[in-house]
Protein backbone atom coordinates (compact mmCIF):
# COMPACT_ATOMS: atom_id res chain seq x y z
CA UNK A 1 0.00 0.00 0.00
CA UNK A 2 1.30 3.38 -0.95
CA UNK A 3 1.39 6.59 0.97
CA UNK A 4 -1.52 7.91 -1.02
CA UNK A 5 -3.75 4.98 -0.11
CA UNK A 6 -2.88 5.31 3.59
CA UNK A 7 -3.79 9.01 3.54
CA UNK A 8 -7.09 8.22 1.82
CA UNK A 9 -7.97 5.57 4.40
CA UNK A 10 -7.14 7.94 7.29
CA UNK A 11 -9.25 10.67 5.75
CA UNK A 12 -12.21 8.32 5.42
CA UNK A 13 -11.89 7.00 8.98
CA UNK A 14 -11.78 10.44 10.71
CA UNK A 15 -15.23 11.52 11.89
CA UNK A 16 -16.58 14.67 10.27
CA UNK A 17 -14.10 14.55 7.46
CA UNK A 18 -16.82 14.65 4.86
CA UNK A 19 -17.85 18.24 4.11
CA UNK A 20 -21.54 17.37 4.07
CA UNK A 21 -21.39 15.92 7.59
CA UNK A 22 -19.83 19.02 9.21
CA UNK A 23 -22.14 20.75 11.68
CA UNK A 24 -22.18 24.40 12.73
CA UNK A 25 -24.47 27.27 13.63
CA UNK A 26 -26.11 29.42 11.06
CA UNK A 27 -26.39 33.17 11.48
CA UNK A 28 -30.13 32.78 12.01
CA UNK A 29 -29.62 30.35 14.92
CA UNK A 30 -27.10 32.69 16.56
CA UNK A 31 -29.54 35.60 16.26
CA UNK A 32 -32.32 33.56 17.89
CA UNK A 33 -30.02 32.68 20.82
CA UNK A 34 -28.95 36.32 21.24
CA UNK A 35 -32.60 37.46 21.24
CA UNK A 36 -33.48 34.87 23.91
CA UNK A 37 -30.54 35.95 26.08
CA UNK A 38 -31.55 39.62 25.73
CA UNK A 39 -35.17 38.83 26.72
CA UNK A 40 -34.02 36.85 29.76
CA UNK A 41 -31.70 39.69 30.83
CA UNK A 42 -34.54 42.19 30.37
CA UNK A 43 -36.75 40.19 32.72
CA UNK A 44 -34.04 39.70 35.37
CA UNK A 45 -32.57 43.24 35.48
CA UNK A 46 -35.53 45.02 37.18
CA UNK A 47 -35.58 42.60 40.09
CA UNK A 48 -31.80 42.77 40.31
CA UNK A 49 -31.84 46.58 40.51
CA UNK A 50 -34.62 46.46 43.15
CA UNK A 51 -32.43 44.17 45.20
CA UNK A 52 -29.50 46.57 44.89
CA UNK A 53 -31.66 49.51 46.00
CA UNK A 54 -32.83 47.51 49.02
CA UNK A 55 -29.25 46.64 49.88
CA UNK A 56 -28.28 50.30 49.54
CA UNK A 57 -31.04 51.25 52.01
CA UNK A 58 -30.01 48.56 54.51
CA UNK A 59 -26.37 49.62 54.30
CA UNK A 60 -27.26 53.28 54.86
CA UNK A 61 -29.33 52.29 57.92
CA UNK A 62 -26.55 50.14 59.34
CA UNK A 63 -23.99 52.92 58.81
CA UNK A 64 -26.24 55.43 60.56
CA UNK A 65 -26.77 53.11 63.54
CA UNK A 66 -22.99 52.63 63.75
CA UNK A 67 -22.47 56.41 63.79
CA UNK A 68 -25.05 56.70 66.58
CA UNK A 69 -23.15 54.12 68.62
CA UNK A 70 -19.99 56.14 68.05
CA UNK A 71 -21.73 59.35 69.17
CA UNK A 72 -22.97 57.59 72.33
CA UNK A 73 -19.46 56.26 73.05
CA UNK A 74 -17.93 59.72 72.56
CA UNK A 75 -20.50 61.28 74.87
CA UNK A 76 -19.65 58.78 77.60
CA UNK A 77 -15.87 58.94 77.08
CA UNK A 78 -15.63 62.73 76.93
CA UNK A 79 -18.51 63.48 79.31
CA UNK A 80 -20.07 65.82 76.74
CA UNK A 81 -23.32 65.83 74.79
CA UNK A 82 -23.05 64.70 71.18
CA UNK A 83 -25.73 64.86 68.53
CA UNK A 84 -26.59 63.14 65.31
CA UNK A 85 -28.52 65.58 63.13
CA UNK A 86 -30.29 64.25 60.05
CA UNK A 87 -31.06 66.80 57.36
CA UNK A 88 -33.62 66.35 54.63
CA UNK A 89 -32.59 68.46 51.65
CA UNK A 90 -34.35 69.22 48.35
CA UNK A 91 -31.25 70.49 46.52
CA UNK A 92 -28.77 67.76 47.43
CA UNK A 93 -28.86 64.22 48.82
CA UNK A 94 -29.98 63.93 52.43
CA UNK A 95 -27.19 63.75 54.96
CA UNK A 96 -26.45 63.56 58.67
CA UNK A 97 -23.81 65.13 60.83
CA UNK A 98 -22.07 64.30 64.04
CA UNK A 99 -22.14 67.48 66.13
CA UNK A 100 -21.27 68.62 69.62
CA UNK A 101 -23.82 70.05 72.07
CA UNK A 102 -23.57 73.48 70.40
CA UNK A 103 -24.40 71.86 67.05
CA UNK A 104 -20.95 72.53 65.65
CA UNK A 105 -20.43 70.00 62.91
CA UNK A 106 -17.69 67.47 63.64
CA UNK A 107 -18.22 65.28 60.58
CA UNK A 108 -20.75 65.03 57.72
CA UNK A 109 -22.03 61.81 56.13
CA UNK A 110 -24.01 61.74 52.89
CA UNK A 111 -26.84 59.27 52.46
CA UNK A 112 -26.98 57.48 49.10
CA UNK A 113 -28.72 59.52 46.41
CA UNK A 114 -31.91 57.43 46.37
CA UNK A 115 -32.20 57.22 50.17
CA UNK A 116 -34.05 59.95 52.07
CA UNK A 117 -35.03 60.77 55.64
CA UNK A 118 -38.70 60.86 56.67
CA UNK A 119 -40.03 61.86 60.08
CA UNK A 120 -43.29 61.97 61.96
CA UNK A 121 -44.24 65.63 62.12
CA UNK A 122 -45.05 65.77 65.84
CA UNK A 123 -41.78 64.17 66.91
CA UNK A 124 -39.15 66.48 65.43
CA UNK A 125 -39.14 70.11 64.34
CA UNK A 126 -38.80 70.97 60.66
CA UNK A 127 -36.56 69.11 58.25
CA UNK A 128 -34.07 68.19 60.99
CA UNK A 129 -33.94 65.11 63.17
CA UNK A 130 -31.84 65.65 66.28
CA UNK A 131 -30.85 62.76 68.49
CA UNK A 132 -28.84 63.78 71.55
CA UNK A 133 -26.48 61.38 73.32
CA UNK A 134 -25.72 62.23 76.93
CA UNK A 135 -22.68 61.47 79.15
CA UNK A 136 -24.69 58.94 81.21
CA UNK A 137 -25.35 56.78 78.12
CA UNK A 138 -28.93 57.90 77.63
CA UNK A 139 -30.33 59.70 74.61
CA UNK A 140 -33.18 61.97 73.65
CA UNK A 141 -34.66 58.98 71.81
CA UNK A 142 -37.12 58.90 68.98
CA UNK A 143 -37.79 57.15 65.71
CA UNK A 144 -37.52 58.15 62.08
CA UNK A 145 -37.49 56.50 58.68
CA UNK A 146 -34.96 55.97 55.93
CA UNK A 147 -36.69 55.28 52.64
CA UNK A 148 -36.22 54.77 48.93
CA UNK A 149 -38.77 54.21 46.17
CA UNK A 150 -39.39 50.56 47.11
CA UNK A 151 -38.84 50.22 50.88
CA UNK A 152 -38.55 52.04 54.14
CA UNK A 153 -36.97 51.13 57.43
CA UNK A 154 -37.81 52.63 60.80
CA UNK A 155 -34.88 53.35 63.07
CA UNK A 156 -35.66 53.67 66.75
CA UNK A 157 -33.34 55.13 69.38
CA UNK A 158 -34.04 53.99 72.94
CA UNK A 159 -34.06 56.99 75.29
CA UNK A 160 -32.94 54.93 78.30
CA UNK A 161 -30.05 52.92 76.86
CA UNK A 162 -29.18 55.25 73.97
CA UNK A 163 -28.92 52.34 71.53
CA UNK A 164 -30.40 52.55 68.06
CA UNK A 165 -31.85 49.66 66.08
CA UNK A 166 -34.04 48.93 63.09
CA UNK A 167 -37.57 48.66 64.44
CA UNK A 168 -39.34 47.52 61.27
CA UNK A 169 -39.06 47.30 57.52
CA UNK A 170 -41.88 47.97 55.11
CA UNK A 171 -42.20 47.56 51.37
CA UNK A 172 -43.91 50.33 49.42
Amino acid sequence: MGKRAVREMMRMSTPGSDLSSRKGFSLFELLIVLILVALAAGMVMPSFSRGLRGLELETAGRDLITRMKQARSRAIARQEVFRIILVSSQESPDYYVLANEFEQEQRRFLLPERVSVAVQEEQFEGPLVRVNFYPNGRSSGGSFYLQNETREIEIWVDPITGFARVLKEEFN
